[in-house]
């Protein structure tokens, strides 16, 4: 499994992504974040979490892990709809673009990304009524949304993360 690990991570970045395209590179690293849903509720619901970001395949892409609650928090609050995914993001010279599949238990999404002014906008393929946002992005912190388009066209926040570098 080691040989693995080594095979999979990558320490930089591959040269065939131009900086400009390398929407995710600023979130290597490890994050403590907080899970928000439920916002319609009087008392939306608050999980503690944790997302890993690494350099992988040759650092022609970027994955990562999303637990929440975290590996710590789950020995004491396990929600019974806990999430430990993984999304991996490959960057496409063809279109620029970034295509990413994301995964659980469960569940299967494929997405594609661009960059949007300064944030990061993950589109759904299929319905392309889900999209999921990386904004307010600094050395230390980010801001992350999931939205939903509702049947006016417009686009509804049902979950949001605040996320602290370790």
């Amino acid at each position: 499994m080691n040989e693995f690990a080594k095979a999979l991570c990558s320490n930089t970045k591959n040269e065939r992504i131009f900086e400009k395209y390398d929407f995710f590179g600023s979130l290597i690293g490890e994050w403590d974040i907080l899970w928000k849903d439920h916002l319609e509720d009087h008392e939306p619901r608050h999980v503690k979490g944790e997302w890993i970001f690494s350099r992988v395949l040759d650092g022609t892409a970027v994955q990562d892990l999303f637990i929440v609650p975290s590996r710590a928090e789950r020995l004491r609050d396990k929600q019974p709809d806990a999430e430990y995914g993984t999304t991996l993001r490959i960057f496409n010279p063809k279109t620029m673009a970034w295509d990413i599949f994301y995964g659980c238990m469960g569940e299967a999404i494929r997405l594609t990304a661009c960059k949007v002014g300064e944030e990061i906008i993950l589109t759904e393929n299929i319905t392309e009524k889900m999209r999921y946002v990386f904004f307010e992005i600094t050395t230390d912190a980010f801001l992350w949304k999931k939205e939903q388009m509702n049947g006016q066209g417009e686009w509804k926040v049902v979950a949001q993360v605040t996320a602290k570098r370790r």
